[in-house]
């Protein structure tokens, strides 16, 4: 039987001398995020220059060696409950974004191409199920191929350094337009950890929850939500409930998670948790299309 290979000694791929390129130790169980004063910016359009979402994507070089304390932790920290434990929201509420991303729920294509496997969910999501048996389903390298950048290709390629919150926002942009479809994109980049700030925050995913013509990107600090060592990441909401305000995350890190949920305090702080690339952080993009077709 092989050796167990330990999730405690993984590193990200892709980071100038691995965790230690977003500014902050890759321990496990991270202490929280920043949360400076800074004014809240949510705007369409254009924003500085972001995370390196997805420098690895959470993805990590398996270490060959054997098993250590870290073995006994359990799978989730204390600020992330999974779907497995917490049903009855998507059960009983309409989650109508849950229902929508679910048949199209894939991992990552490599360990650091987080971004795009969230793109081809929300893409397919967005659009429906194709009526057509000739119609194919949005796969990461179809998306790859239609939006045809080279840059994009090599960063979420096995040992790729991932894409930043920009560029994001730009390949987003690209990749609706790609397959044709017409969407309103906001980006929300908090700027702190105000009350004023949060309840922004709650305005919008409560906001999104309604139906199912619109999907969120998030981009984060995973580390922060799931108790693992910290690493810039991107996946997709998959509900809000606004009753315990705990947000449902559509991880494509599918080697280690399945969705989970956690507050939407933390994931705040996950998403001003600072990286060298981008001392502001992340933040989220929503992306407001009608389904065609499905």
């Amino acid at each position: 039987m092989p050796t167990p290979i330990p999730r405690p000694s993984l590193r990200p791929l892709g980071r100038d001398a691995a965790a230690h390129h977003m500014g902050f130790p890759a321990a496990p169980r991270p202490g929280t995020g920043r949360g400076g004063q800074r004014p809240l910016a949510m705007k369409r359009v254009g924003i500085a220059a972001g995370i390196a979402l997805g420098a690895a994507c959470a993805a990590m070089a398996m270490a060959m060696a054997a098993p250590g304390p870290e073995d006994t932790r359990p799978k989730f920290g204390p600020d992330a409950v999974p779907i497995t434990r917490a049903g009855d929201y998507v059960r009983t509420a309409g989650a109508p974004d849950y229902w929508a991303l679910s048949p199209y729920y894939v991992p990552q294509a490599t360990g650091s191409a987080c971004s795009l496997a969230s793109v081809a969910m929300m893409l397919n999501a967005l659009r429906g199920l194709p009526g057509l048996a000739s119609e194919r389903l949005i796969t990461q390298k179809q998306l790859l191929d239609a939006v045809g950048d080279d840059h994009w290709r090599t960063a979420v390629a096995e040992d790729g350094e991932g894409i930043s919150f920009t560029e994001l926002e730009s390949y987003v942009r690209r990749s609706l337009d790609a397959y044709g479809l017409a969407a309103e994109v906001e980006v929300f980049r908090p700027r702190d950890s105000s009350p004023r700030t949060l309840a922004e925050l709650r305005r919008i995913l409560t906001e999104n929850e309604q139906s199912d013509g619109d999907i969120i990107l998030l981009a984060f600090d995973q580390g922060t939500l799931t108790g693992d060592a910290g690493y810039g990441h991107i996946a997709p909401l998959g509900a809000y409930d606004p009753a315990t305000r705990r947000v449902l995350v559509m991880d494509p890190d599918r080697s280690w998670y399945v969705p989970y949920w956690s507050s939407d305090v933390k994931l705040l702080e996950a998403m001003l948790k600072p990286d060298r690339a981008d001392p502001d952080g992340s933040g989220l993009i929503r992306i407001r299309s009608r389904r065609v077709s499905g």
